[in-house]
């Protein structure tokens, strides 16, 4: 088994590439070493008109005052602290309504790629589609 440094996640010896996160295990490691993280890796979120905000460590509230313009439905069903986004060492992170203020999920939630996530704590890879009412943001590297 290859673990990736970026991500934690075993993959198989076989692998190239983290089955997880896409980045490149290097043709010259031994099956028990890890990739050495990408340190100017870059992370996006995208929003529906193609605007976009670059994750750093800094956390992001994203609510919605960022996001109402943006649904044809009933913006009260995004919450006004729905979710923050950071970057943490090699990971970007969205966690689903936990923020400085409040330490509980959305109402509503979110969706990633069609599934709602199983914890709060979401570690996003590169194309993740974040659905929040009836708006689709992305996530890019």
């Amino acid at each position: 088994m290859i673990t990736c440094q970026s991500c934690k996640s075993e993959n198989s010896d076989e692998e190239k590439f983290c089955l997880n996160c896409g980045d490149k295990f290097s043709d010259d490691m031994t099956k028990t070493e890890m990739i050495v993280p990408n340190k100017d890796k870059v992370g996006k979120l995208v929003f529906p008109n193609d605007e976009s905000y670059e994750i750093d460590n800094s956390q992001r509230l994203i609510g919605r005052a960022d996001l109402q313009r943006f649904t044809k439905e009933d913006p009260t069903l995004i919450s006004r602290s729905h979710f923050t986004i950071y970057r943490t060492e090699e990971k970007f992170i969205i966690k689903d309504g936990n923020t400085n203020v409040q330490n509980k999920p959305s109402k509503q939630g979110l969706l990633i790629n069609g599934e709602k996530p199983e914890t709060t704590e979401i570690i996003l890879k590169n194309g993740d589609k974040i659905l929040i009412s009836d708006i689709e943001l992305s996530f890019v590297m």
